[in-house]
């Protein structure tokens, strides 16, 4: 995330770097502006590409070399970036921060699945973890970038050369790590193995493609199971198998898979999947939602040490920036976990994460499974309220800003606003999941995320910026990092507190789709509850002959209620 920010927090050095490098095309030496935004997109262009191809290829690979690729081709990026300077070169530096992206894209799709999956009880506050890495990576990256291009010493060049430097190490230990759930496969859903006598897997094959296991990994995996089977009554991922008494049942187990595996076959398409994200209303009205919320928020990031030296509050702007950025990272790190752990106590009123107590480690959390389908949609009309209340909240501190006139009291009211808006990013990753099936949980995130630039964070700003350059024409900033009217913009304070305004505003639309997703999630509990009487009705039509004392009656009246027992946990609370 951190280099992501390197470009806009050293801005000044990279348009006099475009503007006179060998090979910038005409329009990028005429108006370097329009040349970093051009370096801008061309990350997002990557970042798109990138993750609509990881959300498909996480149904057909393993998760592990699908990372660690993404991760070599951005440290690749990354040196790249600062190879740009030494060469000299527009297109070096443009490909170079096209490349940073994949690897950004496979560690959104792939992990918050993985963390919801094996994390247990703590999985909200987890995911909040991996998520607190976009607000706390992009302030970091800010003002490293900054300060490392205006050293004397060193350069921007070299802030991607250390950055390589540092991430090398961690690099190499990624290519270590072993993943024996599921057999590396993150959905969840293999659809066929090979098994020896033993029940040893040699091989999973996935999608029509055969992958050998490492006879190590084997073991770690039998060993896991074999010290989970006595505190559960779920069945392993991949039980042994006897020759002589199991033999049918393996066979009709192999049947099973080879089927699902034609079924998968023609399931997970790139077209398929788009068509999924696109046919759940739920997860398009929380995108919609998404998209409001990055824009105003990354809209703020780029223009903000900006916005606070036109209202006035500082008179430098390198001190203006650092102060911005020092703010929004303790939003981000301080908000994100907190929504992370509210999340987690939502989630332990179904019942989510207990794996039978043993802490996330039962054969259940080695399948590597998700939430219950019964529970996705109501725990989503759980969670939306609450995510709706913190945007609500956070408004009512951001809007003050709008009169203030002092610095502290603007950044501090500016602070606790976004840790309230960034509490909310937890909750809508994990309603996100929920609004489609566990196999298209990558894909519901690459949805969101891309719907979440498209809409918000790449046009929101471009939009901005054409209304405060309207509204305070004085405060456009020249190419030596003033204004190109300072005179003019210190009597315009008013048109740039109502672009503030307009982007405080912009915020709401994330009440009104929220709100919209939370119904959707209620009709869908409504019709789920419907199916299930209607079921039970069919049963009682269809039994001939009932006996006498109503033996038949009581049984369906038991399945039915058993739909709504409580948890072992809400049993517990309810006799103490």
């Amino acid at each position: 995330m951190a280099d992501r920010a390197i470009i806009p927090g050293a801005s000044q050095e990279f348009l006099a770097f475009l503007g006179g490098a060998s090979d910038s095309p005409a329009v990028v030496k005429n108006n370097p502006d329009a040349g970093l935004g051009i370096l801008q997109a061309a990350f997002m262009i990557g970042y798109t590409l990138a993750i609509i191809l990881s959300g498909h290829y996480v149904h057909k690979i393993k998760w592990k070399p699908l990372v660690f690729f993404g991760l070599c081709v951005w440290w690749l990026g990354v040196l790249g970036s600062g190879n740009a300077k030494q060469y000299n070169s527009f297109y070096v530096l443009l490909f170079s921060r096209m490349a940073t992206g994949c690897s950004e894209a496979a560690f959104q799709v792939v992990a918050p699945p993985l963390i919801q999956d094996r994390a247990g009880k703590r999985a909200g506050f987890w995911l909040s973890i991996f998520l607190m890495g976009l607000p706390l990576g992009l302030s970091v990256g800010y003002i490293y970038g900054s300060h490392m291009a205006t050293s004397e010493l060193w350069g921007w060049d070299w802030a991607y050369y250390w950055m390589c430097i540092g991430s090398f190490p961690l690099l190499v230990v990624f290519a270590f790590v072993r993943d024996v759930t599921n057999g590396g496969v993150l959905s969840g859903e293999v659809a066929d193995v090979e098994l020896e006598g033993d029940g040893s897997v040699t091989a999973v094959v996935i999608d029509g493609e055969r992958d050998e296991v490492d006879e190590e990994d084997e073991r770690e995996r039998r060993t896991s199971l074999t010290a989970t089977t006595t505190t559960t009554t779920l069945e392993p991922l991949l039980p042994p198998r006897d020759n002589n008494s199991n033999s049918a049942a393996d066979a009709t187990s192999k049947q099973h898979h080879q089927k699902s595996a034609a079924e998968k076959k023609d399931k997970f398409t790139i077209l398929s999947e788009v068509k999924t994200c696109l046919n759940s209303k739920i997860l398009v009205t929380l995108s919609l939602g998404q998209a409001a919320i990055f824009g105003v928020v990354t809209a703020l990031g780029t223009f903000g040490g900006a916005f606070i030296l036109a209202l006035q509050l500082f008179d430098d702007e390198k001190v203006a920036a650092t102060w911005f950025g020092i703010t929004a990272a303790l939003a981000g790190v301080i908000g994100t976990p907190l929504g992370g752990s509210l999340v987690d106590k939502i989630l332990a009123r179904y019942g989510a994460g207990d794996n039978d107590n043993d802490g996330g480690t039962s054969s259940s959390s080695l399948r590597g499974e998700g939430v219950d389908d019964s529970l996705r949609h109501p725990i989503i009309a759980s969670i939306l309220p609450r995510m709706n209340a913190l945007v609500a909240a956070a408004m009512l501190f951001i809007f003050p800003t709008l009169a203030m006139q002092d610095a502290a009291f603007f950044l501090f009211f500016l602070f606790v606003g976004w840790t309230l808006l960034f509490a909310t990013q937890t909750g809508i990753s994990i309603c996100a999941m929920l609004s489609v099936k566990n196999a298209h949980r990558p894909n519901a995130l690459a949805f969101i995320s891309i719907a979440g630039h498209l809409l918000g964070d790449v046009p929101l700003p471009i939009i901005l910026g054409l209304i405060k350059d309207h509204l305070a024409p004085g405060c456009k900033v020249g190419e030596d990092g003033s204004f190109s009217k300072p005179e003019e913009c210190a009597s315009q304070e008013k048109g740039v507190r109502a672009t503030l305004a307009i982007a405080y505003v912009w915020v709401l639309w994330a009440l009104v789709f929220f709100e919209l997703a939370r119904r959707l999630s209620r009709v869908e509990i409504g019709k789920r509850r419907s199916d299930e009487i209607n079921s039970l009705l069919l049963q009682e039509e269809d039994s001939n002959g009932a006996p006498a004392n109503g033996e038949k009656n009581n049984s369906s009246f038991r399945y039915y209620h058993s739909k709504f027992q409580p948890t072992p946990q809400q049993s517990g609370r309810s006799l103490a």
